[in-house]
Formats: C-alpha cells, structure tokens, sequence
C-alpha cells in the first residue's frame, strides 16, 4: 500500500467504530490540587461521546484516544492555522530536491513528563515501530519502508523508498518514549500499561483518569529556541510548548487544567451540557448537537472537516452497467445533494463536487467540471446510454426486466446521518424512475461487502485528510481487499494522474498535478461525491480565544487551545 492508505481505514473508524471497553489505570487525584496559596485552577470542561481504550499514537482505536493523543504528545510538525503545517518539537526542517528525504532539527529543552529529554532517538524510535513489518494498525502502510537516522544528537533525516508529496502531514506522528518502550514489541503496545496511563511530551501533563474521566494540567511554556544558523526552514522556530498561561490584566485567565468526561450515549453527554456541567460537548451527530446548543449561553463551534460522504458504485467487470459515463452522470445528477446538506447535516458543510473539499487551497474551481443538479430530468442521460423504461421501472439495454440497485448503507443505529443519506439517494433514485432497494447492515456485514467487492451501489464516509492525495481512493494498485479502492476502479489514465500526485514536491508542479486530476476524475464522473460535513461541537460562550481552522480529525479541535480562555461566571 502507498502514502495516506488509511484514508478509507480511519474513514470506516469514524463510520463504524465502537466504543471500546475502558480499561484504564486510575491516577492520583492529589496531584491536581492546588498547592497553598495557589488559586484554583482554571479548568476546562468537556463532555465526550465514548471512552478511551489505548491511548497511543500508534494504536488509538476510538474517537476518545486520539483525543487525549492531541493533548498529551508531540510529533516533528503540527497543525497550523488554515490547515497549514507548522514546526512543533522540530524546529526547522529542510527537504532534499528529489523529495525522498527530510532533515528536522531538533530542540534541546523538550521533556518528557518523568523528566526525560525528548531526543533524537526517540523520533528514530518511534519511526521504526511505524514501519516495522507486525505493525497492523492504520499508519502502517503509509510508513511501510520509512527509515530514520541520526545525523548529530539534536539532528534527524528521515529517508523515503519514494517520494512522497505529503509526507509533511505524517511528520505530525507524536513521538514515542524509546526509554519507556524499547522493551514493548509493537504487537503489545495497544494493550500495555504505557497505552493505559500513557507518558506524554505535550501541552498537557495526565492527572488521573478512569472509566468516567480524564484530569489534565497545563505544562508552562519556556523560552524557545531558535533553530539551526543558516538551514532553509519552512517554517519559523516555535516555541518548546507554546504560549505563557500568566495571565494577562483585562483577559479571562488562559484554561490551566482540562476534564474530560466520558459518558456512554450522546444523550448522557448532551445533558451533562444543557445542565451546566461542563463547558463544551463532544461526539454529538447533526440532530444531537442542534438540541445540544438549546443551552442560553451557547454556540456550534464549526470546523471544515475533510470528511467526504459519497456513493461508491462497483465498477468491477462483474457490473459493467456502472462502467458507462453517462449513467454515473445520471445517477449523480439526480441525487439532491443541497437538500441532503441542508436537511441532514443542517447546512453545516458543503456540497461535494470532488473529492476534495471547496475550501480547500488544493480545490481548482476552473478544472472541475461539476454536475448540476438536473433532478428527474438526468434519465435523459440513462436513455442515450441505452437504457429503457419501462413499467416497472428503466431496463438495461436489452433486458425485459426492471433493473434493481441495491443501496448498501449502515444501519440506522449505527450511523443514523449515513442512513439519512442513503434514504435520501434512494428517494431521489426512485423519482427517476429506477427501482432501488436499500440494504441496512451491520458493522461487520458492511464492512464484509466493501472489502470482498460484493454490493452494487453503497454510501460511505471518507476521512481524506488535508493532503490532496487520493490514490488510495482510486489507484489501480488499491483495489479492495489489498486496498482502499472500493470501486474497484482500474485505468489507466487515472493512475498516471494519481501518482503525479502522490510523488510530486515541488508546490507548483504538484498544484498543476492536482488539477489535472480534478478535471480528470470530475469530467469522467469517476466517483459520487455528495457532501463534506464540518466537524461541530456544542460550547459555552465563557470558552473564548478558539480559532476554526481547517481539520483532518475531531482531535484537531484542540490545535490552539493554548490560547483558549474561560471568562468566569460573574
């Protein structure tokens, strides 16, 4: 598998997760109490849908982990403002000219929460558990065949088989304490002590936790270090965690302390919010979180979110009817996809077009050769493909029955919102003409039925990431079971324009890449795209100092919250 290849394995994450049984050590809670003469802490409080299970960079499987993952580690880069990267524990970076290495330079006063310095062997470390061949978890495949080196003790290269585009977004992996892990195989690291009451290098330093919460403190930022004389840098030096918690005369106090609450169904967490409990809730579905914000006081903090949902049709030899342009244009005309934006998500996201998302930098509006919305009138395109209408419904180019297609979707319980859409698309489908008949599974027959090939038509939600890179999604090589290529499409064409895509380094020869595949995918109605959905969460307005940024995960809401601050209730 290639770069980015858990794009379709995080999305199926966030479709189908469950949450996993919480097993974690609890901590001591004296360590959270002021000392004498110390005010109280200025603590941040938000109620989460689901529990932790391995809180690991590595291993995280539910929504939760990858929260406390956000707050408690570091990787080489980090999230930005409008989806940039920017230097976190490197301070600088340089990339070779052919893109198959990158040099980061380290600083020399990050530690660990035992006190530890945070080295060069640990990013070495960390990169060799990524890319050891029994790793299985989601960014295995993305650092399969990676290597990291030293050069000199605060200086790492990371070398790549080949070149790799984005491989900037993976330079954001938190790193991994070698000198508490060294004698961890990767095949026990999700279930070990270290992933129960993990030991971070983050913003924040882990309290105490248990099945109902987690108690974290603020680390206090120290000077920051300049980066190496004279390396090209693409980004400016940080600081060693970021900016001072003093607070400043006229300004509510910067949040010294965060609680996590973890609660079993979003109705638990949404009352603990309409009650005043907590300051934030999250994990909440579209209708959930309207109710949630009933709350006087509160606001939907809205963040663009690359989660594409988008109808897969089978484009295998064994359903060449999907193999036609025309009646993947007709299918896509005639899906409503406003109405599903609006009546579904509550406008919160837009309207897909391709598989990238409007706002991002990637999104070429001149190349895109979008599909209106042409309602009953797209038959006029399954007509000039062949097909016939008939009683019953429109037939396949000579056959005397109604063809049926078989809409897989998650069950309503599961995913309520994909559901939605499928019963959305179905309806549209149906006011066409087609005979349509929708196939609810369980997590497992679901999963079952995309990865052997065995459906004709399925709605599915893609986490893409902030890269513009796809392949995964369409490349020739990613066919499903080996890949994430549902489709199972296979051209040519297609896999030139893709791994343009993925290899390329330079930013205006992969900009041009990029357009080059949008108008190819767009013109050829290669996918089904129907809309990206804005990642939204329930907040009181005494939660000031957030910035929307664009973001690849939930856990990307946290990328400034250094500068967030809790305005008293007085």
């Amino acid at each position: 598998m290639n770069l980015r290849d858990r794009l379709a394995l995080l999305a199926l994450a966030l479709l189908l997760a469950v949450v996993g049984a919480a097993m974690l050590l609890p901590g001591s809670a004296d360590e959270g109490s002021p000392g004498p003469g110390r005010p109280t802490a200025v603590t941040y409080r938000e109620a989460i849908v689901g529990h932790p299970s391995s809180i690991n960079p590595l291993t995280a499987r539910t929504q939760v982990d990858r929260d406390l993952v956000a707050l408690l580690f570091r990787g080489l880069a980090r999230l930005g403002p409008d989806g940039t990267l920017v230097p976190d524990l490197a301070r600088s970076w340089t990339a070779a000219e052919d893109g198959r290495s990158y040099t980061f330079y380290l600083g020399d006063d990050d530690r660990w929460e035992d006190g530890q310095p945070v080295t060069v062997d640990d990013v070495v470390f960390t990169v060799g558990l990524a890319s050891d061949p029994d790793y299985q978890g989601p960014l295995g495949a993305e650092w399969r065949g990676i290597e990291a080196t030293i050069v000199s003790p605060h200086v790492v290269r990371i070398v790549l088989p080949t070149p790799l585009g984005g491989f900037l977004h993976l330079a954001t992996l938190p790193i991994l304490p070698r000198h508490l892990l060294e004698n961890v195989t990767v095949t026990d690291l999700a279930d070990s002590s270290f992933s129960a009451r993990p030991v971070g290098d983050g913003a924040f330093r882990l309290l105490e936790i248990d099945v109902r919460h987690a108690v974290l403190t603020r680390v206090q930022a120290e000077a920051a270090s300049e980066g190496p004389t004279g390396a090209t840098s693409t980004g400016a030096a940080s600081a060693s965690i970021g900016p001072s918690a003093t607070p400043i005369p006229g300004l509510p106090r910067p949040i010294e302390a965060m609680e996590l609450t973890f609660f079993d169904t979003e109705t638990e967490a949404a009352a603990a919010f309409l009650a005043g409990d907590v300051d934030a809730v999250a994990g909440l579905r579209p209708g959930t979180v309207l109710s949630a914000a009933a709350r006087p006081g509160s606001e939907l903090a809205r963040y663009p979110w690359a989660s594409l949902t988008a109808v897969v049709l089978n484009m295998r030899e064994a359903y060449p009817e999907f193999g036609v342009k025309g009646v993947r244009r007709a299918l896509l005309a005639s899906i409503d996809r406003a109405a599903i934006l609006t009546r579904i998500l509550g406008g919160r996201g837009a309207v897909a077009d391709a598989p990238l998302p409007p706002w991002s930098s990637w999104y070429d509006s001149e190349a895109i050769n979008a599909v209106p919305y042409a309602g009953t009138a797209a038959d006029s395109d399954l007509a000039a493909a062949g097909w016939v209408q008939g009683r019953d419904g429109w037939m396949l180019p000579g056959k005397d029955q109604a063809y049926v297609i078989r809409l897989l979707t998650l069950e309503e319980a599961t995913n309520s919102a994909a559901y939605q859409v499928a019963q959305q698309v179905a309806a549209d489908w149906r006011a066409m003409g087609l005979q349509v008949a929708l196939v609810p599974a369980s997590v497992g027959d679901y999963r079952q039925a995309l990865q052997s090939g065995q459906f004709q038509a399925a709605v599915v939600e893609y986490g893409l990431g902030l890269d513009p890179d796809v392949s995964p999604l369409m490349l020739t090589t990613q066919i499903a079971p080996a890949g994430s290529n549902l489709s199972g499409i296979s051209d040519t064409t297609l896999d030139r324009l893709l791994i343009a895509v993925h290899t390329t380094s330079d930013a205006k020869d992969r900009k041009t890449a990029v357009s080059e595949l949008e108008a190819y995918v767009t013109s050829n109605v290669l996918m089904l795209p129907v809309c990206f959905e804005d990642y939204v969460f329930a907040v009181s307005d005494r939660v000031q100092g957030r910035v929307a940024t664009q973001i690849a995960d939930p856990s990307d809401r946290y990328w400034d919250v250094l500068d967030w601050r809790l305005a008293s209730d007085g």
